[in-house]
């Protein structure tokens, strides 16, 4: 197994747990409201709005911003927020890519007007294609595995 396809494994890894997390901590405030803590039903548990979320719906979760940053695993970070924020909504891909787009300030908006300058115009980019783009750009492969070094010499 390579180093890139550990660091694969282990993001995977990380994301399944942080998931499991969440929706624990679903479970656990559903009880504490009352309910019998799953998602849907009369529980008090968390649920996902009806019908396609708006961007006051968007906002209303308190996503945050991205600008410049030293940090490169800021980026990631700042992507698996959003992601958590998405659980909470009904919202397509390309509505996903919209939204975000208007959490980036500062300098950042200008990759953001090259990302979508180099689309084709009757292309909305995905929050797969969005994802993997802002990864290329704003954490290098030689951070990866730097940081996977440092973990398995743990």
């Amino acid at each position: 197994m390579t180093l890139a396809e550990m660091m694969v494994e282990l993001m995977a890894t990380h994301r399944e747990s942080t998931h499991a997390m969440e929706l624990m901590a679903q479970a656990v405030a559903g009880i504490a409201r009352g309910g019998h803590g799953g998602n849907g039903g009369n529980g008090g548990g968390a649920c996902r709005l009806e019908g396609p979320s708006s961007y006051q719906d968007f906002l209303k979760t308190h996503p945050p911003t991205f600008t410049l940053t030293d940090e490169p695993l800021d980026a990631e970070h700042w992507l698996r927020i959003l992601e958590q924020k998405f659980l909470l909504l009904n919202m397509g891909d390309e509505q996903k890519v919209r939204f975000v787009a208007q959490q980036l300030l500062g300098s950042m908006t200008a990759w953001w007007d090259t990302f979508h300058a180099m689309q084709q115009p009757d292309h909305l980019a995905t929050w797969q294609e969005f994802t993997t783009a802002f990864r290329e750009f704003y954490i290098p492969a030689g951070v990866i595995n730097r940081k996977l070094t440092e973990f398995l010499e743990l």
